[in-house]
């Protein structure tokens, strides 16, 4: 009679019992036995042995068993004594781990869960076959139930579907397990309590493997994205490395990787090997989700690859959704017939497009990262590529992505100005900011960034816009948009000539623009000329300016 027999015959009470007697006449052995260190050894961060483990990779790789002295190997999904564990890491380290706040802890009743739903995967059934009272939790304050088989949130009508006649005895019954709404937690550096909280997030679903060989078509796919630039690759596998060695990690940048040239390997990489690498916690997205009420799709997600999500019509109006997604560090989550509820951010994203302009961003958003693919994958390396994804490809990914040295790099870290990236900026530039933007930097007359008078410059802005088929815009508006980037003084005096005359005037605050030695009336009228004078020079029709052609007659 195996451990369900037993349940199903005589209950709970007595596989409790079975185990507490086990547990108390069991008596840990000095060292680990020859199957339980053959079952530590295999691959891992350095390639699969515990010696040289550092205490990084301690901390990320193995959680402490709440309410025992058993250590859980994410990476494996294996439980192991505590003395196994010393045996691997070694006594000083696996102290310092032990002492350590900051380790992570799961709850017995999880490990038990993830090592028998392992034991099921080959099964036809597939079910774990749970005792309703263990398998559904009410939560409290809603009228939702938390799955523990499924690892989701239902509503109260499906319980009563699944469990038809026996729903009153579940409903009544003195074991039925209740947490509040607010302790049912996406945390993957699982640093919450077990026996508080439940936590729906159990592990990365594969083992790391130390061997680049394996890998070595992956690891070049990352760097043809970038078009090799040593500097976009450098960021990017730092970014992808860094929610790796932190797991749960938010990042405050994304990545965009967009070309007109089609295949390239932004799918093969970001969705495919990626999506593979994370499992349940990826998520390919495409227009309809982004754009729907209900987003339960992001509910327990560390990955999310966007694909074509922004059309054409709508570009501007999604802006402010794909900045939340990038930076927000919590998401209300909401679904069909169950209440909504928060949850932690801790998805990192991915765009993908081959419009030209997928979406608008500004020169001062440095959240992205922006690559243009330049060429079509070649055959030969999207077989290999394909070759490592039904091999031990990702897996080796996953290794040498831990295995990175990341110096400062962190969350904030910001990325690099591809030439990728100035041109999505300039694109996305309204009329009057890329008016600003050459005069800023010389390309509307040698030396005309400097002061001048605000209507001497939206003169200029007139002509500017007749010669480039720009739309113009009224001078309010256009001194309110400049003046958002120029200091604008109020109307002050200045000579013109011999007359003296009121104006407003624009001061860069740039230290390399021209300002006029003081802010006398003489010195102002100097000025002036001296500008209108650069504008001449660089063929500006200035005295065929209205304001000036009105003031000569």
């Amino acid at each position: 009679m195996d451990w369900n027999d037993l349940h199903v015959s005589w209950g709970l009470e007595a596989v409790q019992q079975q185990l507490s007697a086990a547990l108390d006449a069991g008596e840990p052995s000095p060292t680990p036995s020859e199957a339980e260190a053959a079952a530590l050894g295999g691959s891992s961060d350095n390639g699969g042995q515990g010696a040289g483990l550092t205490s990084e990779q301690v901390l990320r790789r193995f959680a402490l068993v709440e309410g025992t002295t058993q250590v859980w190997d994410q990476d494996k999904k294996t439980v192991m004594k505590k003395t196994a564990f010393e045996a691997l890491v070694s006594k000083p380290l696996a102290k310092a781990w032990l002492d350590d706040t900051a380790k992570k802890l799961i709850g017995a009743d999880t490990v038990r869960e993830i090592e028998q739903a392992r034991r099921m995967a080959g099964k036809k059934a597939g079910a774990l076959g749970m005792p309703p009272t263990e398998r559904y939790v009410y939560i409290d304050g809603t009228k939702d139930v938390w799955d523990r088989e499924k690892k989701r949130r239902i509503p109260e009508g499906a319980v009563k579907m699944a469990l038809g006649d026996a729903y009153a005895l579940w409903l009544n019954s003195a074991e039925r397990r209740t947490v509040d709404v607010d302790h049912i937690v996406f945390d993957p550096a699982m640093r919450l309590d077990p026996a508080v909280y439940i936590n729906t997030f159990e592990g990365l679903p594969l083992e790391p493997v130390r061997d680049d060989e394996a890998c070595a078509n992956l690891r070049w796919l990352i760097s043809f994205l970038c078009n090799h630039d040593e500097e976009a690759f450098d960021w990017l596998k730092k970014w992808l490395a860094y929610p790796l060695q932190h797991p749960g990690a938010k990042m405050d940048t994304a990545v965009l990787a967009h070309s007109i040239t089609e295949g390239s390997g932004k799918s093969l990489l970001f969705a495919d090997a990626f999506g593979q690498l994370f499992g349940p916690y990826a998520a390919t997205v495409g227009q309809t989700q982004l754009e729907s009420s209900f987003n339960a799709w992001q509910s327990r997600k560390l990955w999310a690859v966007f694909e074509e999500v922004v059309s054409r019509d709508q570009r501007y109006n999604q802006v402010g959704k794909i900045k939340h997604l990038i930076t927000g560090k919590t998401v209300r989550m909401e679904s069909k017939f169950i209440n909504g509820w928060e949850e932690a951010n801790h998805m990192n994203a991915v765009f993908l497009s081959n419009e030209i302009l997928p979406w608008p961003i500004s020169d001062s958003d440095r959240r992205m990262l922006v690559v243009w693919p330049q060429e079509t994958l070649p055959p030969a390396r999207q077989k290999a590529i394909g070759a490592e994804l039904k091999g031990n490809g990702v897996a080796a990914l996953y290794g040498w992505l831990l295995s990175l040295d990341l110096g400062e790099f962190d969350q904030r870290t910001r990325p690099p100005h591809t030439d990728a990236r100035q041109r999505l900026v300039a694109l996305s530039r309204a009329g009057w900011q890329t008016f600003l933007y050459q005069w800023q930097t010389g390309e509307l007359g040698m030396d005309l960034w400097g002061a001048c008078l605000s209507t001497d410059l939206y003169a200029l802005f007139l002509e500017w816009c007749q010669r480039n088929k720009e739309h113009a815009m009224s001078q309010t508006k256009f001194s309110l948009f400049i003046s958002a980037e120029v200091e604008k003084t109020r109307s002050i005096p200045w000579t013109n000539g011999n007359n003296r005359s009121f104006g407003a005037f624009f001061f860069p605050s740039d230290p390399d623009s021209s300002l006029p030695p003081s802010l006398t009336a003489a010195a102002l009228g100097q000025h002036v000329a001296e500008w209108r004078g650069k504008a001449r020079k660089a063929g500006w029709d200035v005295d065929g300016w209205d304001h000036l052609k009105a003031a000569a007659a």
